[in-house]
């Protein structure tokens, strides 16, 4: 890239040269310079300080060389044109520092335009995050009721059947937690039927001995409508028969685990309140350094955007550290998930 912008140099020393020889026969030799200053100009313009002064000396040597006495020679004899050659180096050096710091400063504008870009990318993820934890909020309070409500009314089944599955009894509660009728509609199927995981009656009753107690033992049965359900079994053999106690948890499993995502998105809104405290103060000197730019041209109005999402961005920054409650926006379609209103949540 470097390497092109200083070959784009010659070129237009090159391209100057031809016209001005296509020229000569028509125009004063002082009129020949004229066609070297684009030159200089279109190479600082694109390849900055460097290139421009690669230029500039490339030309005044030919100039030197072809149109200044004597000819075919890098010498100068007059005064004039010695005055001529400082004042045409002289122009060089302004056109390419004057090209170099407005590309510094559009390079500038634009490393700011990409880290502002960041920062709204990790404003909307924290703002995601935040609502996010809202609403696992109310899932665990509410999963934490139905569960108690649960325990309350004593929701456990009891059930016995023979080691193949074949049901022999089961109780009013058992029917109910899986989602039939009567007993007589549990006593028609077996308990094979009741485990989502193929094989896993199989596989409990095989760890099954005289004398030898299952407590406590999770497992995924699917109720008559289809749902899942996680139940807790207590499993001994007598006389004969495998005998258990279910315990349906499957809103206990839910609350658990919205209350460990509601404490991993605590901790992501907890960072997200710390990188809000970290943002402020580069932020400002972004800022800072927007508002002190004077650009012109089609880059003027680029860096005014800038500066006005970066002045945006600072006020939202203002508002996520007095952030002290959770107030929820108003969502506009039910297809979109909930979002926290930071305006409302700050004031």
């Amino acid at each position: 890239m470097i390497l092109r912008r200083y070959l784009l140099a010659l070129g237009w020393a090159a391209v100057a040269t031809i016209v001005s020889k296509l020229l000569e026969p028509h125009w004063a030799p002082i009129h020949l310079l004229l066609p070297f200053y684009p030159a200089v100009m279109l190479s600082a313009w694109f390849g900055g300080l460097g290139p421009g002064l690669l230029n500039t000396i490339v030309a005044s040597l030919i100039i030197n060389y072809y149109w200044l006495p004597p000819i075919n020679s890098l010498g100068i004899s007059d005064s004039g044109d010695w005055v001529g050659m400082v004042l045409f180096l002289g122009v060089g050096l302004l056109i390419s520092s004057v090209s170099e710091r407005m590309l510094r400063a559009q390079r500038r504008a634009e490393a700011v335009a990409v880290e502002l870009g960041r920062q709204v990318d990790e404003r909307a993820r924290a703002e995601k995050a935040a609502a996010r934890l809202a609403t696992l909020a109310e899932e665990l309070r509410t999963s934490a009721e139905r569960y108690r409500l649960q325990v309350e009314r004593n929701l456990a089944g009891v059930f016995r059947a023979q080691r193949d599955g074949r049901l022999v009894e089961a109780s009013d509660a058992f029917a109910k937690l899986l989602g039939y009728r009567s007993r007589e509609d549990v006593l028609a199927r077996s308990a094979r039927d009741f485990f989502s995981q193929p094989g896993g009656w199989q596989e409990l009753v095989a760890s099954l001995a005289p004398g030898v107690v299952i407590s406590n033992h999770e497992v995924a049965w699917t109720r008559s409508d289809g749902a899942p359900l996680a139940v807790l079994l207590n499993v001994r053999e007598a006389d004969g028969l495998v005998e258990a106690l279910a315990i349906d948890i499957t809103d206990r499993k839910r609350a658990e685990e919205a209350e460990r995502q509601a404490v991993r998105l605590r901790a992501v809104a907890d960072l997200a309140a710390a990188a809000a405290h970290e943002i402020s103060h580069p932020l400002a000197v972004i800022v800072a350094n927007l508002s002190g730019l004077r650009p012109e041209g089609e880059l003027a109005p680029r860096v005014e955007q800038t500066l006005e999402a970066a002045r945006r961005i600072q006020e939202i920054v203002e508002r996520m550290t007095r952030i002290d409650r959770v107030q929820l926006a108003a969502r506009p379609s039910p297809d979109l998930p909930t979002m926290l209103d930071i305006r409302k949540s700050s004031d």
